[in-house]
């Protein structure tokens, strides 16, 4: 009975929720290289229907996000990940076409450092979230 995945409206909802809620860059597309950090790329998603019958559908989504920074330490990066966290859990999203089921739920945090080629560096922070949807069927 599945007939659409949530991911564009998640997508949507998720990159204004950021936008609006804090002031570092948000791309929902691959980063060419040449944007200033510290900024935000909408990531990876997965997604599962979870329950279906005839009259409901949920699906199970995670959106990996990833934030970057060149400051030295963590602190930067490390405070990035906690208002990210704090909007996703604070707030639900508004979605077209499903219903957020109960809270985010976030499954993973980490932060990485990065070394590159030239010598630069940065850390890599990332960050798993994830979601139950009602799909509405009518």
């Amino acid at each position: 009975m599945v007939s659409r995945i949530p991911f564009d409206t998640v997508q949507k909802s998720l990159y204004g929720l950021l936008s609006q809620g804090q002031s570092i860059p948000v791309y929902d597309s691959i980063p060419t290289g040449a944007e200033a950090m510290p900024y935000i790329v909408l990531g990876e998603f997965h997604g599962t229907p979870v329950d279906e019958n005839k009259t409901t559908v949920y699906h199970a989504v995670s959106q990996q996000l990833h934030m970057w920074s060149r400051q030295k330490g963590k602190q930067e990066v490390n405070g990035i990940l906690d208002d990210v966290i704090f909007l996703l859990t604070r707030y639900a999203l508004t979605l077209s076409g499903y219903t957020q089921v109960g809270g985010a739920v976030v499954s993973l945090y980490q932060v990485l450092p990065e070394l590159y080629a030239d010598k630069t560096g940065a850390y890599h922070g990332i960050l798993v979230v994830e979601w139950v949807l009602q799909q509405d069927l009518h």
